[in-house]
């Protein structure tokens, strides 16, 4: 009994800690599970927890670190959360105009109507941005740590693209664009690998490892030469094919488990 008040104490809610993770355990941790269950991105659920609004086989959950396994319950304001189902990563060939975003930035067409048309959940989201007036492949996954993973410069996922220049590239500037001397916002590009054109000398084939703003534009712009058409066909060994403009499809298992390792630093 408190001295001050003469009334006993309130007992806290009881809250679930995180607990130890084998190699083997199938349990996700909360915020990821939310997040994958469509309660909102991941800092969004984060807040969830924090409030308290989160339980796990009735227990309040203590921290976004909190084990999920399988068969436990989960309730958000008392509504329960379905266990997810198996990470989707697919394929969206990003028409141009687009802006690369998931909330409306002025008037332009953003990848907010491009999700609810295709009827996604919070959870899934695209990987990185392309321009507005880029084309091409974007991945999408639900899956943020493979997200991170080929975000990253230092796995060095190898990312191709189709360039319309206003003119011929100069034999001058094509060892500048491949061997890493490029400088951008203070800092070298990573060397990129140019393959030559076919029979239009305006027209090449750029990989790079990294993902500036901008930086394709950019790398070229530092040369002296104009991008009048940007288009992204592969990003590691997923290649946007024929994918019509504006549409998705699932990656295969194989896709999947190649893209995983590339973005692990394997082959």
């Amino acid at each position: 009994m408190s001295p001050r008040t003469g009334r006993r104490p309130t007992k806290p809610a009881n809250r679930t800690s995180p607990r130890p993770m084998t190699p083997d355990d199938d349990a996700l941790r909360l915020n990821r599970f939310l997040a994958r269950a469509g309660f909102g991105s991941r800092r969004s659920v984060e807040t969830l927890i924090a409030d308290g609004r989160v339980r796990i086989d009735g227990e309040v959950a203590a921290s976004p670190g909190c084990r999920v396994a399988p068969g436990s319950r989960v309730t958000v304001d008392g509504k329960d959360a379905s266990w997810p189902t198996a990470w989707r990563v697919l394929a969206h060939h990003k028409t141009l105009g687009v802006v690369t975003s998931l909330r409306q930035q002025g008037q332009a067409p953003c990848l907010a109507g491009v999700a609810a048309a295709a009827g996604f959940g919070p959870g899934l989201v695209p990987v990185g941005r392309l321009d507005a007036d880029t084309t091409g492949l974007l991945i999408w996954t639900d899956d943020g740590d493979l997200a991170q993973a080929l975000l990253r410069p230092r796995r060095q996922v190898w990312k191709r693209y189709e360039v319309r220049l206003a003119a011929a590239l100069p034999p001058s500037a094509r060892p500048r664009l491949t061997d890493g001397g490029i400088m951008l916002d203070g800092h070298p590009c990573l060397p990129a690998r140019l393959l030559p054109p076919g029979r239009d000398p305006r027209r090449w084939i750029l990989e790079i490892q990294e993902g500036r703003n901008r930086q394709v534009r950019r790398m070229f712009g530092a040369v002296g030469a104009t991008v009048l058409g940007l288009h992204r066909t592969a990003i590691g060994p997923v290649t946007l094919g024929d994918l019509a403009p504006g549409k998705f499809r699932e990656l295969t298992a194989g896709e999947i488990a190649a893209l995983r390792a590339a973005a692990d630093g394997g082959p």
